[in-house]
């Protein structure tokens, strides 16, 4: 079986991917308007997407509704906080945190989530903000947003296996990050 990369994540040497593939089991962390949903179902993977926010995830819903039946029929839109419960330990395949860490307070207890959650050979993937200068550091922060090295801290340590890349767009920087849990990657079930 191939799998097809998707969600290309940007790296200073090309590379770097969330991978997705019929039998896999894909987890897209505070999914938003859920942009990211179509591209890993399309794939072939189950999908969840996790959103709590209700008017993200009527947004993502409206979404949902627009691709071909085929393909929303592997996505689920779960509206518990991540980390709340355990009913995806050990069996995702990729976890991806898409600008949605730097909005969850309790980014430790998420991270310790995604790491038991991830499947043997499991991949997570984070592309978030990293520091803004101080007119728009304090714009984000009024949108909730926490901005700060310590989470790309806590992923490296977490997952000593990994790629990092910071890059400046417009009036921020922001971290992309790739790692994976030790092990052979196997297939999952969703």
């Amino acid at each position: 079986m191939t799998y097809r990369p998707i969600c290309p994540l940007p790296t200073r040497d090309g590379g770097g991917s969330v991978e997705a593939g019929p039998g896999d089991l894909a987890l897209d962390v505070g999914c938003g308007t859920g942009f990211n949903l179509p591209l890993l179902a399309a794939a072939g993977a189950s999908v969840v997407g996790i959103e709590c926010a209700p008017a993200m995830r009527a947004r993502a819903e409206a979404r949902l509704r627009r691709i071909p039946k085929a393909v929303r029929e592997r996505v689920l839109l779960d509206a518990r906080p991540y980390g709340s419960h355990d009913a995806y330990a050990g069996r995702a395949s990729s976890i991806l945190f898409s600008y949605s860490l730097s909005m969850i307070p309790p980014f430790d207890e998420v991270l310790a989530r995604a790491r038991a959650d991830l499947a043997p050979g499991g991949r997570v993937a984070v592309v978030d903000f990293l520091d803004a200068p101080p007119p728009m550091a304090a714009a984000l922060r009024a949108s909730h947003v926490f901005l700060g090295s310590d989470r790309l801290r806590m992923l490296e340590r977490l997952f000593p296996a990994h790629r990092v890349s910071i890059r400046t767009v417009g009036l921020w920087r922001y971290f992309v990050f790739l790692g994976g849990s030790s092990g052979r990657r196997r297939r999952t079930r969703a």
